[in-house]
């Protein structure tokens, strides 16, 4: 009897020391430029920011990149802190208010009504590895329309897109790219935003 439960207690430790894999969160944080712009027709308005339209994908958790183009997988041991449609969405309005190219400048939870409304569509917010996983870059392509709020007419619009070649091959370098690549859209947005309103 005493050796059955040897064996039993043994196998119960064996269970033990088996270890998972953390899992690591990673941050939507990109560095968001303070630089101001001139705007001499919209220094008197407020700009609402309409929640972010995105595919489903990115109102997950789940951090997922493309293989070879066309496959799409997920990162076992990554994932967002925070999904990134939620994360682009408060970066893109604090993006905006830092630019002072508004009077005001809200988010969609605000009750309050703006003279006028942008509406942004996040095309593509990815990493892609090569079929032998020896290259790897991000993408990320969005674009916005700046939209009077009493006629709902849409006054302009554009398309950012940018890639940046991701410097270590993993989940941790593709952040760090797309990242960067937020940033650069975000001050290419401000820049377009002034140009509008000039």
């Amino acid at each position: 009897m005493r050796y059955i439960l040897t064996i039993i207690a043994a196998i119960l430790l064996a269970g033990c020391s088996v270890t998972t894999p953390p899992i690591y969160e990673y941050r939507i944080a990109p560095k968001v430029t303070t630089k101001t712009f001139e705007s001499n027709s919209c220094s008197d308005k407020s700009l609402k920011v309409s929640q972010v339209f995105s595919a489903t994908t990115l109102m997950s958790t789940k951090m997922r990149y493309v293989q070879d183009e066309y496959m799409e997988l997920v990162f076992n041991e990554s994932k967002w802190s925070t999904n990134p449609n939620s994360a682009i969405n408060a970066e893109l309005v604090k993006s905006i208010q830092m630019s002072e190219i508004f009077s005001s400048v809200e988010s969609f939870k605000s009750r309050s009504r703006a003279d006028l409304i942008l509406e942004t569509n996040v095309e593509e917010f990815v990493q892609y590895f090569s079929d032998e996983n020896k290259k790897s870059f991000v993408q990320v392509v969005i674009s916005f329309s700046l939209v009077d709020s009493k006629s709902s007419n849409v006054l302009k619009s554009i398309r950012v897109k940018k890639n940046l070649e991701v410097d270590t091959l993993d989940a941790k370098g593709g952040v760090k790219a797309l990242n960067s690549a937020l940033s650069d859209v975000l001050e290419q947005n401000n820049r377009w935003l002034s140009g509008v309103c000039k």
